[in-house]
This record gives structure tokens, C-alpha cells and sequence, in this order.
């Protein structure tokens, strides 16, 4: 069997995860907004923050957090006391040497500050993390920061690390709901896609043309022929919930499958449809071509 782009397993393919790139979107606005109500990413940046700093059991520590959340420059990031969701190195940095030396007034130099961080500095964690780390600088106040920023930076990538850690339990639910919400079975979308030329053909130019597009689309940006082209594969209409228990079982496997699929991410599967719409730009099979021009049997003259 062939079909617009030569093979009809590929047009299913490109189907399938045409679709799996728009309910990923939906899935990916649906878990950005759940984590934006929960303030998930402050609450994140707050415990990485603190166990830079020390535990806020111990008095020393609290005393250095609450120096901290309380120097101007954190404070400027603060929006109605809430805490910001992000953070540079540089803020960072600039702040912990701040607060290491209150007695210093005017250019720090390296000197000033690791006498502000052996004199004036609570014994603690960040007092010994410091000490460490500047062990290793080339005795310069930028050296120091830099190796400040550095440290806050590896911090960061672990903070990362829990974040998504915790956005893809929320993804997984959120993929579920919206899996069964909507229908969405995947061995279902493959026979649909397989039985019905027309309905393939019309997916497969529009995932061809996002396939080739610069950019992934968003949630704001999936027009009604999308929406439209969606809701023709995925949904209840039709489907009888008196099934027998095998369809069931077939249905729910088609669940599992998007739900697995979806919550690999929408950057996932548009990277993966641009392979695909390239399969097509590569160039045509000669049958598009049409055959090659046949010699003419008498020459052809020209005056």
C-alpha cells in the first residue's frame, strides 16, 4: 500500500506521533500552570538555597538564612514576600560575600573577605564550604566569586535534578487524566489512520508542514484544523461502554501506550516528527517522477 508519502506505515507513523506532539503540548500547559498554582520551582530554588547556606535547625544556620532572605538584593527579587523561582550565581555570590564581611566598607579585596569569613561569619556549614572552596582561587576577589558562583551553580544542577524528579510524578498524572479524559487510544489512532486514507492523508500533510516548521508549536498556537484533526482520532463519540472485556483490555493498553508516549515531552516528539517529515524531503520515489523522457525515434532538427 502506498499513500502520500509513499508508504502507508509511514503516514500511521507520522499520525501517531502527530498526535502524541499535540497532547503532549496540551499535557506540558496543563503541568506548566499546575506548577505555577503549587509554586513548585520557588519552593525548589528555597531548599537548594538553604542547604547551601546550612539546616535552618541549627541556630548558626538560621541566623545566616535570615541574613540572607534579608539583604537588599534579595529582597529587590522578592515579589510580596513570595520567593522568586529564580536566582543567578552572580546575586548569589555577591550576597554570601556580603554578608560574610559587615565590617568591610568600600573595595573587597581577597584578604577582606577571608577575615569576614573566619571572624564574623557564625561557625556552620557555609563557613567551612567557604573556606574550602577558596583554598583552591588565585587569591583574587574575582577569583573568589567566581568560585562562589561555581559552587551555587552545582547546587543548582541537583536543585534541577529534584524538580524534574518532581514534575514527572505531576506529568505522569496529568498525562493519564488527559489520556483517559480524551480517549486517547493509541491502537485505536493507529487503525483509524490505517482504515481511513483520507482522514491519514489530511494528519500527515499538517504534520509534515509542523515538521518543517523553525519551531515547536505551543498550546496558544494549535489552530482549529488541528484541534478539528484531533478530535476526529481521539474521543468517546462512537464508543460503546458496554464492551466486552477484551476490548477493554485493548482499550486500556492503547492508554498505557499514550501515557508512556506523552510523558516523554513534547520537545521529544517534535524532534522525532521533523525526523520523519524529512523521510519526505529527501527527495521523491521515481514513480512521482514519472518516467524518464523517451528518446525521440527521428532526430529532431533545428535550423
Amino acid at each position: 500500500m502506498t499513500g502520500l508519502f509513499g508508504s502507508t506505515i509511514l503516514e500511521v507513523a507520522i499520525g501517531i506521533i502527530f498526535v502524541y506532539l499535540l497532547l503532549a503540548i496540551c499535557c506540558t500547559a496543563a503541568n506548566e500552570w499546575i506548577s505555577g498554582l503549587l509554586k513548585m520551582r520557588s519552593k525548589v530554588l528555597l531548599q537548594g538555597i538553604e542547604q547551601l547556606l546550612g539546616q535552618g535547625d541549627d541556630p548558626s544556620a538560621a541566623r545566616i538564612i535570615a541574613a540572607f532572605y534579608g539583604h537588599p538584593l534579595i529582597r529587590g527579587v522578592m515579589r510580596r514576600g513570595n520567593h522568586p523561582s529564580y536566582l543567578s550565581a552572580r546575586a548569589f555570590a555577591t550576597v554570601v560575600m556580603d554578608i560574610a564581611t559587615p565590617k568591610c566598607a568600600g573595595a573587597m579585596t581577597f584578604d577582606d573577605l577571608i577575615s569576614g569569613i573566619k571572624n564574623d561569619l557564625p561557625d556552620s556549614g557555609l563557613r567551612t564550604a567557604l573556606l574550602a572552596l577558596l583554598q583552591s582561587t588565585d587569591k583574587t576577589i574575582q577569583g573568589a566569586q567566581w568560585k562562589i558562583e561555581a559552587w551555587y551553580d552545582d547546587g543548582m544542577d541537583r536543585v534541577s535534578g529534584w524538580y524534574k524528579r518532581k514534575t514527572q510524578v505531576w506529568t505522569l498524572v496529568v498525562a493519564s487524566v488527559l489520556t483517559i479524559a480524551t480517549n486517547a487510544d493509541t491502537i485505536n489512532i493507529a487503525h483509524r489512520f490505517w482504515v481511513e486514507p483520507m482522514l491519514r492523508n489530511a494528519v500527515s500533510v499538517s504534520a509534515q508542514n509542523q515538521g518543517q516548521s523553525p519551531g515547536p508549536i505551543d498550546a496558544q498556537e494549535i489552530d482549529t484544523n488541528r484541534a478539528r484533526l484531533l478530535g476526529q482520532v481521539i474521543g468517546w463519540q462512537g464508543v460503546n461502554r458496554r464492551d466486552d472485556a477484551f476490548t477493554w483490555a485493548e482499550r486500556i493498553l492503547g492508554w498505557i501506550l499514550t501515557v508512556i508516549a506523552v510523558s516523554l515531552g513534547a520537545p521529544f516528539w517534535f524532534d522525532v516528527l521533523k525526523r520523519f517529515a524529512n523521510l519526505r524531503s529527501a527527495g521523491r520515489s521515481p514513480i512521482e517522477f514519472g518516467p524518464p523522457p523517451q528518446k525521440p525515434s527521428t532526430p529532431i532538427l533545428t535550423p
